[in-house]
């Protein structure tokens, strides 16, 4: 089967990664780029054996099978809804928006086009096991859902042009779109979508950015399980920890190097648990998304998925302000 001919709509950091391995496994290539720097679109183009191209000849070309965007977050809202009727299949970045003036864009094109969107939790091991553990009932009925995001990434006395970088303006949302969008995401994918949502944050007289130092969350489900989530910028180490409890037992999971998930039965005290092995033969998310594509399936991670992922910062943000 011919590679798959892939257009990029942004050429940035992100889309070599996500281009790694279906390039180098020869499942797809790269035949046009589009970026608002030309000089970008150049310099990928001759990366991948491709033409720099302009956006208009993108969207109109019959050179590309699919489009591949990804953009600063405020942005994927305007390319998707441009490419969406080219009729061609879409990967984007997460998160697919920041605000909910552009949730109400997006939900007219739900069900209009094959849209995946990159929310990674589905490719990362240890989420994608728990996951499987919860569906196949290995701890019963879902019961409640932790997890503590615990971050070094805050730094002191950053430089002007430090301050100046992307991630750290308010229209992408900051840690709490870009990142817990994942977060939310796998909450949903495990136990179904959110009822509500209660928040707090804290901002500290040292840290001079829009983003929050701390978030501290209570979700509720419509299908009964609760969730609690603690997220911090100023921890000393970077990790992900928490717990999924049960009727019938509970996981207790790290997501690290290396990660682990333990199992602790029912009734079983102050006893230790049952040390379940982490699977790492995970598909690359891009070589999914073509071959499911090609099969007529549905994307692992929808456009409605992106939405209802990106809702929770959206209404955080409000709780945390009025109270």
């Amino acid at each position: 089967m011919p590679p798959f001919r892939i257009g990029l709509y942004g050429c940035g950091n992100r889309t070599v990664e996500i281009l790694k391995k279906t390039v180098s496994d020869g499942l797809a290539k790269v035949t046009l780029c589009y970026d608002i720097r030309p000089e970008k679109a150049g310099q990928f183009a001759e990366k991948y054996g491709a033409r720099a191209c302009s956006k208009a000849e993108l969207l109109e070309s019959n050179e590309v099978d699919m489009f591949l965007i990804a953009l600063f977050p405020a942005a994927h809202p305007d390319a998707l809804l441009e490419t969406i009727s080219c009729g061609k299949p879409i990967y984007i970045e997460k998160p697919i928006c920041s605000f909910m003036k552009d949730v109400r864009r997006l939900v007219p094109i739900l069900g209009k086009g094959y849209v995946h969107v990159g929310l990674s939790y589905d490719y990362i091991p240890v989420f994608r096991q728990l996951r499987d553990l919860v569906r196949s009932g290995k701890i019963g009925e879902l019961l409640a859902i932790n997890l503590n995001w615990l971050d070094d990434g805050f730094k002191k006395n950053m430089t002007e042009q430090e301050l100046e970088n992307w991630r750290f303006q308010p229209e992408t949302g900051g840690e709490l779109t870009q990142h817990y969008c994942h977060c939310f995401d796998w909450f949903r994918k495990l136990s179904g979508d959110f009822r509500s949502i209660a928040a707090v944050s804290a901002k500290f007289h040292d840290n001079p950015l829009c983003l929050e130092d701390i978030w501290d969350f209570i979700l509720t489900q419509k299908n009964g399980p609760h969730i609690s989530m603690h997220a911090s910028m100023r921890n000393p180490r970077f990790t992900l920890i928490g717990y999924l409890e049960g009727t019938a037992g509970s996981l207790e999971y790290e997501w690290n190097d290396p990660s682990s998930i333990t199992f602790f039965p029912g009734g079983r005290g102050k006893n230790s648990g049952e040390p379940i092995p982490v699977e790492n033969n995970i598909p690359d998310a891009l070589e999914e998304f073509i071959e499911r594509f090609r099969a007529g399936k549905k994307p692992v991670v929808s456009l409605s998925d992106g939405i209802w992922s990106v809702l929770p910062p959206i209404y955080a943000r409000e709780s945390a302000r009025t109270g």
